[in-house]
């Protein structure tokens, strides 16, 4: 019994020994895949690894136990470095994520009013504008002509409507003379303003302060009213639109605040409110339209992105909450790891089975299984298993935790 007991202590030193050689061995078939690009083969590795350390922690659990059977002291034995953090009830809120689009507040296809030939197209693209500005001209030499010709006949016309209006004054002449020349006159007066409303339709002017994003026609093609000449943006602010599930619309208030990603900027994220609700159903995919207004005064967005809208669905007060990357699962169900403390003083892992509620935000409301208080191995879970001996390195609040 007693040379048993000396190889046990003897070779302890070879185990570690073996232990390390296996870890250097996983570490070095890491390194030499560092350079694949397939994230799901990296995963699987990772898991697979894991799975070793699982079952070599297990393994020299057991071995610590024979060492303790053969009269090894507890403070001789191996302990695995962990943190922990201490479990607080907080105020737990879960999300649903729905995809958006992103489109301008301000976004005009400029059209001619009347159809004409592009005489001058006086802007291009990118080309910043102010509300007013002349962007393209049809030509118009027909309706100058129509009133250079107008305006001699309405010359003439207003001469001999103010003689008819004298002698009508002095009782000269007949009233008939008097009516048909005012009406002559205020006839040509109404074709006058009809054709220089026609010239000014002629050239096309810019609604609003913006940009010139795209040129559809080139001079000297002919343009009628509804063919797209040109696009004018305004991107100092957006609407988010987005289609909303009908089954949530319960839980959505039009006072309520949303939070706003963009998959193309992952350092963006705010709390936006909600701008409008709308108020129908769309018949072919059961939803709703919300939708966001958004200030972009640097340009960073832009129409047609896409757009992430995470909306409230549901809020607990009180409420035990633990990351969701320390949630394991086995055949029994799901299941994190506790600091415990045992009956010699020493602290080891306890596996505590759990069941889980909503989750969202990489976060996971738990039901049952847990108690505030309890000490969450949130550091070196992925290294030990039930009954490891634990050693502490500095604590740390959960993530997420207020």
């Amino acid at each position: 019994m007693k040379t048993s007991k000396a190889f046990f202590i003897l070779n302890k030193p070879l185990l570690f020994a073996s232990v390390a050689i296996l870890f250097a061995g996983l570490f070095y078939s890491c390194s030499q895949n560092e350079n694949k690009t397939d994230a799901e083969s990296i995963r699987k590795q990772i898991s697979q690894y894991n799975q070793q350390i699982f079952d070599l922690t297990q393994k020299v659990s057991q071995l610590e136990k024979q060492l303790e059977v053969l009269g090894e002291t507890p403070q001789n034995r191996i302990r695995t470095q962990v943190v922990v953090s201490e479990l607080n009830t907080e105020t737990f809120d879960h999300f649903v994520e729905v995809r958006a689009q992103v489109e301008a507040v301000r976004s005009a296809v400029i059209s001619p009013e009347i159809s004409g030939q592009i005489k001058e197209i006086a802007v291009i693209k990118g080309q910043p504008v102010r509300a007013g500005q002349v962007l393209a001209r049809l030509n118009t030499s027909v309706t100058e002509n129509n009133l250079a010709e107008l305006k001699t006949s309405l010359t003439l016309a207003e001469t001999v409507f103010n003689r008819q209006k004298r002698l009508w004054e002095q009782q000269i002449g007949s009233e008939l003379q008097y009516l048909e020349a005012k009406n002559n006159y205020e006839g040509l007066q109404g074709r006058f303003r009809t054709l220089e409303s026609q010239l000014a339709m002629a050239t096309m002017r810019a609604p609003f302060d913006g940009v010139v994003d795209e040129i559809f026609t080139k001079e000297g093609e002919l343009a009628m009213p509804g063919s797209r000449v040109m696009q004018v943006l305004n991107l100092d602010q957006l609407y988010i639109n987005a289609d909303v599930s009908e089954s949530f619309l319960p839980a959505i208030n039009s006072r309520d605040r949303v939070i706003l990603r963009f998959p193309a900027f992952p350092d963006f994220e705010e709390q936006v409110p909600i701008f409008r609700l709308g108020n129908v159903i769309n018949p072919e995919n059961r939803t709703f339209r919300l939708q966001l207004k958004v200030n972009n005064s640097q340009g960073r967005f832009k129409p047609n992105m896409v757009a992430s809208v995470s909306i409230r669905s549901f809020t607990a007060s009180d409420a035990l909450v633990v990351p969701s990357i320390l949630i394991k699962q086995d055949v029994q169900g799901y299941y994190v790891y506790v600091a415990h403390q045992n009956t010699d003083g020493d602290f080891s892992a306890r596996k505590i089975y759990i069941e889980r509620g909503l989750a969202g935000e990489g976060r996971t409301m738990i039901t049952s299984g847990l108690e505030p208080g309890e000490r969450l191995i949130v550091q070196g879970h992925n290294r030990v298993s039930d009954g490891t001996l634990i050693t502490f390195g500095d604590s740390t609040p959960i993530a997420g935790a207020n």
